[in-house]
């Protein structure tokens, strides 16, 4: 690693945008700042920023009682962990002891959890510091990160477009330079669409790596306790905690820390991860433009055939095809995601459903009581579905270990435009992401990687998809696509402003 990672002259945070949080890290271990110096930064940066983004939603009063410690700490030659010192946000769907927890609901307005989320809690014991908490949409079910306390979230490269949903407002805050990275989750592409729209990496582990202990939905316990997640629900068996970063080397220490059961969540299980992967030896790969429903803009299928091109220049043997039944995934997805619906939110909105956001409370609680209630045997039958198509990709991945796709089938768009045409084909703005659902109905590890610009100069990433229990492997393939293509670049801030 680049030991001079910080310039000779007093750093600004305009200048310090691109560090990825490794070098973060270094640079607070090696004195070269003090942690209080490194929060300051941050907020310089979110000052400077947050007022046309509103990525930042609460901030963390406590933000420098945790730099002075890490800095007291690191004064007595005593370093708090692989994070000291640095800076990080976590989404408004993940509980923050003593800090305001929303989930972007009014329901939730002045909720404010005795306990942290175990994700949360693992990365403040690894001596990273809690700036605040970031936009989402309500309850993390749209694509675009807007909700009835906040508002909108909007993207560095252009503020008339989405930074992704719903992680939006972390992703527009690492791409921004206000955070070094971001906690966030990912069910249907809560973390891909985002990190796709604003140039940065992320990482969807396999679920059940990373405990959802403090995982918005729930009823909050009246003895202030955190509830187990319900092992039976799909939220919990394909949704996952997930991360954006500034480089695939971040996305790797992140794993190594969050990962590993929590003793409440009991979806979660011990495998070993081990360490990087050196060597791509064995790997062979596949690559589709789609997954068989909606099409994907030209220049976006240009940059994964980019992508497949550089692994096969590495000798990497590499296929154009698409696993067998992945066309029937993105309508399963949302067939199981249907017929389970949220019952969580329907117990908090008992007799408050006028508080909902107007899309959430027709979508999910429909348009009369009872209109979205399903029975058990629709559930199974949709499980059923899922576990079909699982299997036939599982098989199609035993030869081809890395599937390298799309994240959508459009670069970083305007929310309110309602629907896009694609090879001439009309795309309904709530269809962009089919990518991404088509892979999370499967529970396998993805990473998301940025391979280049859009037509309009906006990033392009692309998924690099692997068999479960193999994230590593996923994280070797995404870093050498980040090498061939350049890793993060900050958004040409003074460019791309809109009037």
């Amino acid at each position: 690693m680049n030991s001079t990672v910080l310039p000779p002259a007093e750093p600004t945070s305009e200048k310090l945008t691109g560090l990825s949080m490794v070098e973060w890290a270094l640079a607070l271990r090696e004195r070269r700042l003090t942690a209080v110096e490194c929060l300051e930064l941050h907020l310089e940066r979110i000052a400077q920023e947050n007022p046309g983004l509103n990525a930042v939603v609460t901030l963390n009063p406590l933000a420098r009682q945790e730099a002075e410690a890490a800095d007291a700490a690191a004064a007595e030659g005593r370093f708090l962990g692989p994070l000291h010192g640095v800076p990080f946000t976590v989404k408004d769907t993940l509980a923050t002891k003593g800090l305001r927890t929303t989930a972007g609901s009014p329901l939730l307005r002045d909720y404010v959890p005795e306990q942290s989320a175990t994700a949360v809690r693992r990365l403040q014991e690894a001596g990273a510091v809690l700036l605040g908490k970031s936009n989402c949409s309500e309850f993390a079910v749209e694509t675009h990160s807007r909700n009835p306390i906040f508002g909108d979230t909007w993207n560095p490269w252009d503020t008339r477009l989405t930074s992704g949903g719903s992680t939006g407002g972390d992703s527009a805050a690492v791409a921004s330079g206000m955070s070094a990275f971001g906690l966030g989750t990912d069910f249907g592409g809560s973390i891909r669409w985002p990190a796709h729209c604003t140039g940065i990496t992320s990482l969807r582990p396999t679920p059940g790596l990373v405990p959802e202990t403090g995982l918005l939905p729930y009823v909050p316990p009246a003895d202030g306790s955190l509830p187990a997640p319900n092992s039976m629900s799909a939220l919990h068996r394909l949704g996952t905690v997930a991360w954006l970063a500034r480089s695939v080397d971040d996305l790797g220490v992140l794993l190594g820390i969050l990962a590993g059961p929590d003793g409440v969540d009991p979806s979660t299980v011990p495998v070993p991860l081990g360490g990087p992967v050196d060597s791509l030896a064995g790997i062979t790969a596949a690559w589709s433009e789609d997954e068989g429903t909606f099409p994907v803009r030209d220049d976006l299928v240009a940059a994964v055939r980019s992508a497949a091109e550089v692994l096969e220049g590495l000798g990497l043997p590499t296929t154009h095809g698409r696993p067998p039944g992945l066309e029937r995934a993105a309508a399963a997805f949302v067939a199981l995601r249907t017929a389970e619906g949220m019952p969580e939110v329907v117990e908090l909105a008992a007799g408050r459903e006028d508080q909902l956001g107007a899309n959430l409370r027709t979508s999910l609680l429909g348009a009369t009581p009872g209109a979205n209630s399903s029975t058990v045997v629709e559930y199974r039958k949709a499980a059923a579905e899922r576990d079909a198509i699982r299997a036939r990709v599982l098989g199609f991945m035993e030869e081809h270990n890395i599937l390298l796709l799309p994240v959508a089938s459009v670069p970083a768009s305007d929310p309110r435009v309602g629907s896009f045409t694609v090879s001439g084909k009309d795309i309904p703005w709530t269809e962009l992401g089919s990518c991404c659902r088509a892979i999370s109905i499967l529970g396998f590890p993805v990473a998301v990687v940025p391979c280049g610009l859009s037509e309009e100069g906006l990033p392009v990433g692309i998924q690099v998809v692997g068999r479960p229990y193999r994230d590593r492997e996923v994280l070797a393939v995404a870093a050498v696509l980040e090498r061939a293509f350049g890793r993060f670049s900050p958004p040409p801030f003074s460019s791309r402003r809109a009037d």
